[in-house]
């Protein structure tokens, strides 16, 4: 409780809240990870505590593998990691101050609730954590993976990926500072007053018409001050206002018609000149061919699938026309060209037998040291499981009927030898299986006993029964959708061209020419070094190149650069203006700032020229007409203008009868008059209020804190100079 009082005194870091990247924290042996903040090599700094280059390169290598973060940029990517970075220094500064630290055994409950999956046993029914089971178990899979094993690798990388200190830090953390986040009696009185109606009178002097008749217009030293006055949201940063032109590399008409035409070649025989041997080859039509298999090799740009699909899965096709021809055609027929995705396809119903659509299997799992076996205490090393495995299968084979007994007694899947090895019933694509035990599952005839290894050990698996259905194999010819290298070297060309004739030209002059040239054209103004994304370029993964060649020095205002997409796609891109560190990039913020500046100054006109209070006279007086509304503060929303804060505020102020004067609001700007004040509920039990208060003050100290440290603390960001 003395912490806890400590902490709600720092009420000044109180109201700060969460947005907590991934961060390290270091406990004893299971936490070391190596020094984070050490090294003279620095990136940047917070508050005094240096950032180092391969504290940066450890945090953008653990995002990159993640599977959720593979598609992401390579500015997303550096982004993340700064201001992962960033926070640990501020929340580990916080957490010293304070006090604050995590025991190992807080650790270890989160290890196994995250094993829990693999190794049930380290959690009981009521999901309380073995600490000691768990402790062994995190070491065997760590021994495993520095020994070389595969799987322990990934999975204990899987771990360590996941950030497991931070989640604690950031638990304990989060919950200290935002159990201070309490309300009131009176917090709970004002919510209650907050809920009420306000029946209103008003009258609304729209911006636009407003601006129009009296040509009201923002000058660039008052765009200037605005930012100034809001350095929160605008920075003196280095930033550049940049035009581009964008040439998809997507196939054209002509590509999309010479596929076709390709495909439909292979609906009839056709002879094939080899010019440069002088011989010619007779090619059967695909109906006709014997061996499909080698015919989809020769011609389609993928593989040859050997799989047997059911009707049912025909279902999950995404083309309603292509599934009931499937569902009709029988062997030998051909279907197509389709188009799927970006890929046509020419189908042909390849072979059509009985296969096994499920298996009722029994199994005998020998695990080993760093397998995702779930019997505790393994020690057996990977060829010990595999020679133990083959033993059994050689008893099993010369008597069958101790394979029961050999499975109560001898599995390491203990769940299973309950029931004599049992597992069940197994699709054919069925989740939750290892893929090589499914695979020889309903691949194998009933009766079939073989050992099968996956990454749970070695499998001795018994095919007790089968349920079969009719299968259907499909050879496909595919041919993907895309530029030819024709097309491709004429989005060079033209794009070649344009950077040439852009060289000393205007932005008008660049961004005309490339539209001329069909372009997709852009601009993106106050653009920073390491943006995450550039208007029409999402998917061409090249913003990081282009900003990267707009921030180094040498590329001055005018220049000009062409980029290459993997598809083959051209951008062209054009540096307008370039702004150095400390210079307000004006220009792109009045995009975002005009309105609000202009409309502030139609707000102050209308106030100083409109003191009288009645709304009649005004609403003559501004040419509007006089309406009516029900309002209240808690959802300020106004039919036909949308959500109205400023005016919600008002009218629970105002008191009945009385008439406010000129109100910001964001459709314009509004005099109101409180015609009638809500009736207030009457409170028997505040409790309920009270808690929904108490919700939204921990929310809001949960979502801000980081945010806030940042904007109170020294951040210096010097990714620009040390990464080029």
């Amino acid at each position: 409780m003395a912490l806890l009082g400590d902490i709600r005194k720092r009420s000044w870091l109180l109201i700060l809240g969460i947005g907590l990247p991934l961060f390290a924290f270091i406990v004893g042996d299971a936490f070391s990870q190596g020094s984070i903040f050490g090294d003279p090599n620095e990136l940047g700094s917070v508050a005094g505590t240096p950032i180092n280059i391969q504290d940066y390169n450890l945090a953008y290598n653990r995002l990159s593998k993640n599977p959720q973060m593979q598609e992401a940029s390579e500015n997303v990517l550096s982004e993340m990691a700064w201001n992962q970075l960033v926070s640990e220094v501020l929340v580990t500064n916080q957490m010293e101050e304070l006090g604050i630290g995590v025991d190992e055994n807080k650790y270890f409950e989160e290890a196994g609730r995250f094993y829990s999956s693999v190794n049930p046993n380290l959690t009981d029914a009521n999901g309380r954590v073995n600490i000691e089971l768990t402790k062994q178990f995190v070491s065997e899979l760590k021994t495993a993976a520095l020994a070389g094993n595969p799987q322990a690798q990934n999975f204990y990388e899987q771990w360590e990926n996941a950030n497991p200190q931070f989640r604690l830090l950031n638990r304990t953390y989060l919950g200290l500072v935002s159990s201070g986040g309490l309300a009131t009696d009176v917090d709970a009185a004002f919510m209650n007053k907050a809920n009420a109606n306000n029946d209103i009178e008003y009258i609304v002097v729209n911006y636009e018409d407003y601006a129009q008749k009296n040509k009201i217009e923002v000058t660039d030293d008052e765009i200037l001050g605005y930012m100034k006055d809001h350095p929160k949201n605008f920075k003196a940063e280095p930033s550049v206002n940049l035009a581009y032109a964008y040439f998809p590399g997507v196939a054209s008409e002509q590509d999309n018609n010479k596929i076709l035409n390709e495909l439909n070649s292979y609906l009839a025989p056709q002879v094939i000149k080899d010019e440069v041997n002088g011989i010619s080859d007779t090619i059967r039509s695909f109906a006709q061919a014997v061996n499909d298999s080698a015919y989809v090799s020769r011609f389609s740009e993928s593989q040859f699938d050997p799989t047997y699909y059911t009707k049912a899965q025909f279902e999950s096709f995404p083309d309603e026309g292509l599934k009931e021809k499937l569902k009709n055609a029988n062997k030998g027929d051909v279907i197509g060209p389709t188009k799927i995705g970006s890929v046509y396809n020419l189908i042909k119903i390849s072979d059509v037998k009985a296969i096994t659509d499920s298996a009722k299997t029994s199994h005998i799992l020998i695990g080993y040291a760093g397998s995702e076996a779930r019997g505790a205490g393994i020690t057996r090393t990977p060829q010990e499981a595999q020679a133990m495995a083959d033993s059994l299968l050689t008893v099993i084979k010369a008597d069958p009927s101790k394979f029961n007994e050999l499975a109560r007694t001898v599995s390491d899947d203990a769940v299973a030898a309950q029931s004599n090895g049992d597992i069940g019933w197994v699709g054919r694509f069925q989740q939750g299986f290892a893929g090589s035990y499914r695979d020889f599952a309903v691949t194998e005839p009933k009766g079939t006993i073989d050992v099968v290894p996956s990454q749970f050990g070695f499998h001795i698996i018994r095919i007790d029964d089968v349920k079969q259905v009719t299968g259907y194999q499909l050879a496909t010819i595919q041919k993907q959708i895309k530029a030819s290298e024709e097309t491709q070297e004429n989005l060079f060309s033209s794009a070649n061209n344009l950077a040439l004739n852009a060289q000393d030209q205007s932005a008008n002059d660049f961004i005309n020419a490339a539209r001329q040239e069909n372009a997709e054209v852009n601009n993106a103004d106050g653009v920073t070094r390491f943006a995450t994304n550039l208007v029409g370029l999402g998917g061409t993964r090249k913003e990081a190149d282009i900003l990267r060649w707009a921030f180094n020095d040498d590329t001055k205002p005018g220049a000009v650069s062409t980029f290459e997409t993997l598809d083959g796609g051209q951008i062209v891109a054009y540096l307008s203006n370039k702004y150095e560190d400390g210079k307000y990039n004006i220009a792109a913020a009045r995009t975002q700032v005009e309105a609000k500046v202009r409309n502030r100054k139609i707000a102050q006109k209308l106030a100083s020229e409109n003191t009288e209070a009645d709304l009649n006279s005004l609403a003559s007086k501004l040419g509007v007409t006089k309406q009516t509304a029900s309002i209240n503060y808690s959802r300020p929303m106004i039919e036909g203008a949308g959500l109205e804060p400023n005016v919600g505020g008002v009218a629970l102020g105002l008191a009945e009868g009385k008439t406010s004067g000129a109100i910001q609001g964001n459709a314009g700007v509004y005099f109101v008059k409180v015609t009638k004040k809500g009736a207030v509920a009457e409170m028997d039990d505040a409790s309920v209020l009270r808690r929904s208060v108490q919700t939204q003050n921990r929310s809001l100290i949960q979502n801000s804190l980081i945010p806030s440290l940042v904007d109170a603390s020294d951040v210096k960001d010097n990714r620009i100079k040390k990464l080029k």
